[in-house]
């Protein structure tokens, strides 16, 4: 076991098994796996923040985007956010306003420090229609290449070999996670890398991140015929069928990159007979480029419930239609449940 501490904002517990608690806020970060925490009180709620497409933000309301990353920082310890997952899609018009990326990395940089946080890639976060072909995303790599940002600080886990891919591990409410990222349309090298990372941590309960992942009708069917698909690749039900399903450890996926949609769920079943949940968000094609909404995923471990509500910091209001505002059960894989609450997790 690797013991590591981060520069965070608050008052650091460093354990002997290689955890690292942030008094003041209910979490671990992981250094290279550890058994979360098992009584009672360990166990209470707590929440992962889904940033959808901010590509209208940066290319022209960055106000809104650092709304969004001020309100996390500030509300991180009464909302008990533990991670923030932002889904891609960073920029609008690619390697071509250096400007958008500032704004981006400086936005996101507002919760250095303060709360873990990944990127997935989204299609406008290649260099041109051809890169996202041809997996070239220079500008994304030169701000957001994980080995640069995150290396060094504690529950960053690794990157593939071209970047593109990452995980970060953490514990919370007793559980132990892993946050997975792939690029868009991962082609058979990213989903073989992400299969050897979560056999290297078999107890951890798996979100995945991932852009492009579902249309209007659930998961993409089949290969798309945009350009910025690449001929490499697999588009979401490839995704499904290849990956997810295959992995009793995944259990929820979160995309964006269907504006037109702006919010979907659907509840599909793996292999070993558990449901995995998949969400889609994303508000760009709202007023101002989405108006700064955001996803609150709170885990309830002891209520065995995932409660998804819809916030925008900017109007400072909730989106409570039944699309928006919703319960679903909390239901982990049997090996990574946490040990004396595993009767109570398993559903």
């Amino acid at each position: 076991m690797i013991a590591v501490a981060a520069r965070l904002r608050c008052p650091v517990q460093l354990f002997s098994s290689g955890c690292v608690r942030l008094t003041g806020t209910t979490i671990l970060l992981i250094a290279a796996s550890c058994a979360g925490p098992s009584s009672v009180a360990d166990r209470g709620p707590f929440t992962i923040v889904m940033l959808p497409d901010t590509q209208r933000y940066s290319e022209s309301r960055p106000d809104l985007f650092f709304v969004q990353t001020d309100w996390i920082r500030k509300n991180r310890d009464k909302e008990n956010i533990v991670f923030v997952t932002h889904v891609g899609d960073l920029v609008q018009n690619r390697s071509k306003k250096p400007s958008e990326w500032k704004t981006a990395d400086e936005a996101m940089a507002v919760l250095d420090g303060v709360v873990p946080y990944g990127v997935a890639i989204g299609n406008h976060d290649y260099d041109s229609d051809d890169g996202v072909k041809k997996g070239v995303a220079t500008m994304y790599l030169q701000y957001f290449n994980p080995e640069q940002r995150f290396k060094g600080r504690p529950g960053y886990g690794g990157a593939s070999p071209n970047g593109l891919n990452s995980y970060h591990l953490l514990s919370a409410g007793g559980i132990d996670l892993i946050m997975l990222f792939l690029e868009v349309e991962a082609p058979d090298d990213a989903l073989a890398w992400a299969s050897s990372v979560l056999e290297k941590y078999p107890t951890c309960a798996a979100i995945v991140s991932i852009h492009t992942y579902m249309k209007h009708s659930g998961r993409d069917g089949g290969r798309e015929t945009k350009r910025e698909y690449r001929k490499d690749g697999n588009a979401g039900e490839d995704i499904w069928q290849k990956f997810i399903r295959r992995q009793p450890q995944v259990f929820m996926v979160l995309c964006g990159h269907v504006g037109g949609l702006c919010e979907y769920r659907q509840t599909s079943r793996n292999d070993a007979g558990a449901d995995v949940l998949e969400m889609l968000a994303d508000y760009q094609k709202r007023e101002n480029g989405g108006d700064g909404w955001l996803r609150l995923i709170r885990f309830v471990p002891l209520n065995r419930e995932i409660q998804v509500r819809t916030y925008s910091p900017a109007l400072n209001k909730f989106e409570t239609d039944e699309d928006s505002q919703f319960v679903v059960p909390l239901v982990l894989p049997d090996q990574c449940l946490p040990k004396p609450a595993a009767v109570a997790l398993a559903g």
